[in-house]
């Protein structure tokens, strides 16, 4: 498969810098190495433009975490050029990012490239904050319900030419620590919850179905499919009967356990460890049907012995497996 790494290098939507440094630091790691093992080819598309920042911006946004909406909203319109440039050449993109915020421009256009979206969100926080239900007014807290349409103006006008993920489509998984206003929202946009207790006691594969709205079959690897369906005149019905759903698989740092994955920027305890995160997104992406991944929320200053770079890895190298399958 042809995979273009796109680098997201801000840390505008939070209050602290250190997430804009992400990108090249799982670039130093080897995350290209990590891909091109399983056969990828992968081109590194660089990072895409974002406004400058410094102490001085931070001090500023602390006062006024709203501050700083047009330098978001300027990083998520270079995201969705970016994005759309990979889908024209045939790449699926991978989105290296500090913040969550690189979605609102991501999603956007694979809704232009083939509407709709459906949403796979794996993050600890729910981050369906709204300008009227947030307690900091943090934008970082707000990405999901931009790309649902709900948000600062100058946010939900990046997408606001294109469909909106519909409702029943968007999936947060592992969300653990949500604000009374985000439980509210959640159930107003539509927005399916599997938090970490449920995931686990349905297993990856049927949360994986879920997600696409297909049968078991059509979420297994396309070898051991292609096995069971020779023959079997209804399994191959069932497989082409299957939607096939346009995924967006984005995966926050911090829906894994702090244990494992410490550079983030809010740990919370109780998330996942690093192979039910592969396993699940392996599924997600055995399935042919995701169509852009992004990495989002870990700031590597904060980690420890190098275990958050060694879970992405891990993460990683389960889904470069999956693609493989393809």
């Amino acid at each position: 498969m042809k995979i273009r790494i796109i680098g997201v290098p801000s840390a505008w939507g939070t209050l602290e810098l250190g997430a804009q440094r992400t990108p090249g630091l799982l670039r130093d790691a080897g995350l290209a190495a990590w891909l091109a093992a399983a056969g990828h080819e992968v081109d590194d598309g660089g990072d895409v433009s974002v406004p400058a920042q410094d102490d001085n911006d931070l001090r500023h946004a602390e006062q006024n975490p709203a501050s700083s909406t047009v330098q978001v909203a300027a990083m998520a319109r270079a995201v969705r050029a970016a994005v759309t440039a990979s889908l024209r050449d045939g790449y699926l993109p991978l989105l290296l990012g500090g913040e969550c915020s690189l979605s609102i421009g991501a999603v956007p256009a694979l809704a232009q490239h083939n509407a709709p979206v459906t949403v796979a969100w794996l993050d600890a926080h729910g981050d369906l904050n709204t300008p009227e239900t947030s307690s900091s007014g943090l934008l970082t807290g707000m990405p999901l319900a931009v790309v649902l349409g709900e948000g600062p103006a100058e946010l939900t006008a990046v997408g606001s030419d294109v469909a909106r993920p519909a409702t029943g489509a968007t999936f947060l998984i592992g969300g653990r620590d949500l604000d009374p206003g985000e439980v509210t929202n959640m159930e107003r946009f539509g927005v399916r919850h599997v938090d970490t207790a449920a995931a686990r006691s349905d297993g990856p594969e049927e949360v994986a179905m879920q997600v696409l709205g297909v049968p078991e079959i059509a979420v297994i690897p396309p070898e051991a499919r292609a096995q069971l369906v020779a023959g079997d005149a209804a399994a191959a019905a069932a497989v082409d009967a299957a939607p096939r759903p346009n995924l967006y698989l984005h995966f926050d740092v911090d829906v894994l356990d702090p244990d494992y994955a410490p550079g983030v920027h809010y740990r919370v305890d109780g998330g996942f460890d690093p192979a039910e995160v592969g396993t699940l997104a392996g599924y997600l992406c055995a399935s042919g049907c995701v169509s852009a991944i992004a990495v989002a929320s870990a700031n590597l200053d904060h980690d420890t012995d190098g275990r958050t770079i060694a879970a992405i890895r891990d993460v990683f190298s389960s889904i470069a497996d999956a693609l493989a399958t393809l």
